[in-house]
């Protein structure tokens, strides 16, 4: 993924395997569009947001979207290696929270696409299970 300024999260790390309890990180500053996410300052998340079946997210970038929808969250991640997925949801400055699942076991970039007026990320969510927050 592209080389931008980092946002640095703090919490959790580690696999959610918990039904209802998803980890999440933080970031009191928040991920500004053409940022990349870092979690206690580093960069390869891999280590951090991890699921079932060897299923993690590698890096998290924000940029801006031409088209209908203005901003893009870019996900480099791999789903698990058998059955099921990997949770994922982040929430902006306005409150909104967008979701995404992933299941393919071969990696490469997912994206979610929304429009906010404080598209800034303030928060991540992942676990083995699908969950409301």
């Amino acid at each position: 993924m592209t080389n931008y300024p980092l946002a640095n999260f703090t919490g959790s790390c580690g696999e959610s395997s918990t039904r209802g309890q998803p980890n999440s990180v933080t970031c009191p500053r928040s991920m500004q569009p053409n940022e990349a996410a870092a979690i206690d300052s580093n960069t390869d998340l891999s280590t951090c947001m991890v699921a079932n079946g060897g299923a993690k997210v590698y890096g998290i970038t924000l940029t801006g979207s031409p088209g209908i929808y203005d901003y893009v969250v870019n996900v480099d991640a791999q789903g698990p290696s058998g059955f099921g997925s990997m949770y994922l949801a982040f929430t902006d400055q306005s409150g909104d929270t967008y979701s995404l699942s992933i299941y393919s076991s071969s990696r490469s970039v997912h994206t979610v696409r929304y429009n906010s007026q404080q598209p800034a990320i303030v928060k991540m969510w992942w676990s083995d299970y699908s969950f409301d927050v």
